[in-house]
């Protein structure tokens, strides 16, 4: 097999942080408010507006607030959960790291939790979910290229609260906002923007949750979207990053260009003979796409050659994961990126085999 001629335009296919978008450079972030008082009247105005954008273009009801936490979205969910769950039972899910993650927190708070678990490619059996139950999970799962892709499984009067971590599936997929009560997530995958900062977006009903606790962490008695100090620098990313990102076409469009570049993996996979995707069909997420391989194959030589020569970074299977392929294909993704990287892969899996 001859060795490709075409590199990608840009070899940074990581699952988070992943690609800046086109267009994004320092020379264009807005940095009027840099060593200024994050609680002064116009710092507060520029977040405001920056949360607006948010609601906007994710279409989130404008009854549900918006909260910056700290600590990306593990420090966010970490929060979250410490602060507004315990009161009920809890239904945990988990087909990945985090749902797994997640349950072990809870666990340690010693709340009163059960689990569905299924490891192995294919979601859990979600049936008989108890209706007063609070239910956590992760909506697509960055660690091994999963999706829920739908609430169905669960009643749309369903009494408990329903708590998504929404990291990676945010920004590429037309989310049930007024049926999720608790929704928390960083700005680091689709959007391309710099991680720093959580988000927790509540529904009338868990807000109603934390004003009848009087818990510790959210003090809506003197409600604020900022619950520590940020990095100002931050929003400025943020703020740059949702523009583009609507002159891109909006989150249609940005859905659209992970189809695309979803089917180019696809057409891919299905002619490969040394990989195949980890995930049955219909539990595949949109992005990233998670391959395994189907035969014996030297991984970390193909993972060094690509790095080293400038190919392709950070494609490495996740931590806890079987050896494989992770490729983010989201929509700061090229197509002609994707197609030079497959070309490439084919080459090295003749090559190191």
């Amino acid at each position: 097999m001859k060795i490709p001629l075409q590199k990608p335009s840009n070899p940074n296919f990581s699952s988070g942080p992943t690609r800046k978008p086109d267009g994004w450079s320092v020379n264009k972030l807005n940095l009027k408010f840099l060593g200024r008082y994050h609680r002064s009247l116009d710092v507060r105005d520029y977040i405001e507006k920056i949360i607006l954008k948010i609601k906007k273009t994710l279409n989130i009801p404008k009854d549900h607030k918006v909260f910056f936490l700290p600590g990306s979205c593990t420090g966010a969910m970490t929060s979250v959960l410490s602060s507004i769950l315990g009161e009920k039972k809890i239904t945990s899910i988990i087909y990945d790291y985090w749902g797994l993650l997640w349950y072990q927190e809870l666990k340690k708070l010693k709340f009163k939790v059960n689990y569905k678990k299924e490891l192995s490619g294919k979601l859990p059996s979600l049936n008989s979910i108890p209706i007063d139950n609070d239910v956590i999970f992760v909506w697509n799962a960055t660690s091994n290229g999963m999706s829920v892709s739908n609430i169905n499984f669960l009643s749309k009067n369903h009494r408990g609260l329903i708590v998504s971590d929404l990291t990676s599936a945010v920004f590429i997929c037309d989310l049930p906002w007024k049926y999720l009560d608790i929704s928390v997530f960083s700005l680091q995958k689709a959007l391309g923007a710099e991680s720093q900062k959580g988000v927790a977006v509540l529904s009338p009903k868990a807000v109603d949750r934390i004003k009848s606790n009087q818990l510790k962490f959210f003090d809506l008695k003197n409600f604020d979207f900022l619950i520590n100090t940020p990095s100002l620098l931050s929003f400025a990313d943020l703020e740059l990053c949702i523009d583009l990102y609507n002159k891109r076409g909006g989150l249609n469009e940005n859905i659209n260009i992970c189809k695309r570049n979803k089917q180019i993996l696809d057409d891919w996979e299905i002619k490969n003979s040394f990989i195949k995707y980890f995930s049955v069909k219909e539990n595949q997420s949109l992005t990233p796409s998670f391959f395994i391989y189907k035969k014996k194959i030297n991984h970390n030589k193909i993972i060094d050659y690509l790095s080293k020569n400038k190919i392709a970074f950070d494609i490495k299977n996740f931590r806890t994961m079987q050896e494989g392929i992770r490729i983010w294909n989201g929509p700061n993704i090229k197509k002609n990126d994707l197609i030079a990287l497959t070309n490439w892969l084919d080459w090295c899996f003749n090559k190191f085999i």
